[in-house]
């Protein structure tokens, strides 16, 4: 009923490892941000958390973000590391595949925020583009957070089946296009009068950097 291959078992220390990393950060968060991380988890739904931030004036660099950004980048660097080890079972031996999935991803996206932030001043569109990266941080920042049960299953309990994982990269694009939904819905005004620009910086920022780092990463 279920097509599966065969896999290359993997060491899960240090999997473990990353994992508990992940739930202190949560933790210390959860600690010190008690009342902000409650907003977070529900800012698709409600826009108090981005009311809090425009009021106190939180750029996309603080604390708080940080924090979440690295538990952001630790579960999809984990996911793109069970993935590609999954459908590519000779690369599980290869020398410091994580350490070099975890450089490139986080190098990816510092880099990426930089092109944008030019392009951002270069057509006047700095604000517009620092409420839609304020948005688009905080979107992938609470899947990094959902990303984290999934890992547990792909790692230690789901045994390789194409079908679940196919699910899971489904579900990720089910939620990328609820994030954009919602992000239409608030700023439709804004993006109606920026349309083409916005339709540009989706195509050029949005989904030909991805193509590039999927081939990368698979070469």
């Amino acid at each position: 009923m279920f097509e599966s291959i065969e896999r290359t078992l993997i060491s899960k220390d240090w999997l473990t490892l990353l994992f508990l990393v992940s739930f202190c950060l949560l933790v210390l968060i959860r600690f010190v941000f008690g009342k902000q991380f409650s907003l977070f988890l529900v800012f698709l739904f409600s826009n108090k958390y981005e009311n809090q931030a425009l009021s106190k004036q939180e750029g996309l660099i603080n604390w708080f973000s940080a924090l979440l950004f690295l538990v952001q980048v630790i579960s999809f660097t984990i996911f793109i590391y069970v993935t590609i080890t999954f459908f590519y079972p000779s690369l599980a031996t290869a020398p410091f595949l994580f350490v070099k999935i975890i450089t490139f991803t986080t190098f990816f996206i510092i880099i990426k925020y930089i092109v944008e932030k030019i392009i951002a001043v270069i057509l006047d569109l700095e604000s517009q583009v620092d409420t839609y990266n304020f948005y688009k941080l905080s979107t992938r920042n609470l899947f990094g957070i959902i990303l984290i049960p999934i890992n547990l299953l792909l790692v230690y309990y789901i045994n390789g089946n194409k079908i679940i994982f196919f699910s899971i990269i489904l579900t990720f694009l089910l939620y990328n296009l609820i994030g954009l939904f919602f992000l239409l819905k608030n700023y439709q005004k804004l993006i109606i009068s920026k349309l083409f620009y916005f339709i540009l910086y989706l195509c050029a920022l949005e989904i030909a950097p991805y193509l590039v780092m999927y081939k990368f990463l698979v070469k």
